[in-house]
């Protein structure tokens, strides 16, 4: 698999920076691109886009987050060196922490800013019984149970839960074997993000991301679940927000200005 494949496959050449969004498990980069209309004119939107999911639906799924980072790490890297901001929603703020620490091992261009969303601090050993390997019901209620589930259209319709569920399934196998390994805290602006009514993640959990940085750390709590960070996707796959959403709000007024260094 090619590193670029995680690219978009056309990157806009006027956007002086750029946000590389990683999904929950699952999840792809339609939810991102919700996004766009909101964001500043000079600011690239760049969900990557994984396998098994969308117009990749037939591609091999990753099995471990550690390859998946270094793919996207030089994925990041083949697009060029504009300052970037990296965001990860669930499984995916430990595939962008991963991106991160594999960026500053290899002295590669560092982000201006690390977001996690929805997401406890890493932490070893783990704390919860798998589920990824439980049958299709039994894993679809502990889905629910613990994540606040999938959207009811996509459990109800057959065909469309046996295009979700092989993805969702991979995310949540890869999630659950992924260890931890502690390291230096990054050099990197961290922003954690959570939802008030998370039954998956608790307060102190999302405020132990202070420990993987020795640069700024801000958290802040939003009204929802496991799925604050894309709301309407919850309710409704077809809605549209016809306000700025607040946690979005906030992710823009963490990014750097084009004045700031990368």
């Amino acid at each position: 698999m090619q590193p670029s494949d995680l690219l978009p496959q056309t990157l806009r050449a006027d956007a002086n920076r750029r946000l590389f969004c990683f999904p929950h498990a699952g999840g792809g980069a339609a939810l991102f691109y919700r996004w766009q209309r909101y964001l500043p004119n000079d600011l690239g939107l760049v969900p990557m886009r994984l396998p098994g999911r969308e117009d990749r639906l037939t591609d091999p799924l990753y099995s471990d987050i550690a390859t998946l980072a270094s793919d996207a790490a030089l994925a990041i890297q083949s697009a060029g060196d504009r300052p970037f901001v990296l965001v990860g929603h669930s499984l995916g703020a430990y595939v962008a922490m991963e991106v991160a620490r594999q960026l500053v091992a290899t002295g590669g261009p560092l982000p201006s800013r690390l977001i996690v969303a929805a997401c406890g601090a890493p932490r070893t050993p783990k704390r919860v019984d798998p589920i990824g390997q439980l049958p299709d019901d039994d894993f679809l209620d502990q889905v629910a149970k613990r994540f606040d589930g999938i959207p009811d259209a996509v459990r109800e319709n057959a065909e469309l839960l046996a295009m979700v569920l092989p993805a969702l399934r991979a995310d949540i196998q890869m999630m659950e074997a992924y260890t931890y390994q502690p390291g230096e805290p990054l050099p990197i602006d961290i922003l954690a993000l959570g939802g008030a009514d998370d039954r998956g993640v608790a307060v102190d959990r999302l405020a132990q991301w202070r420990e993987q940085t020795t640069s700024q750390f801000t958290m802040r709590l939003f009204p929802g679940g496991h799925f604050f960070l894309h709301p309407s996707a919850k309710r409704n796959l077809t809605a549209r927000e016809e306000s700025l959403p607040a946690p979005l709000a906030a992710i823009i007024d963490s990014l750097p200005s084009n004045e700031e260094p990368a």
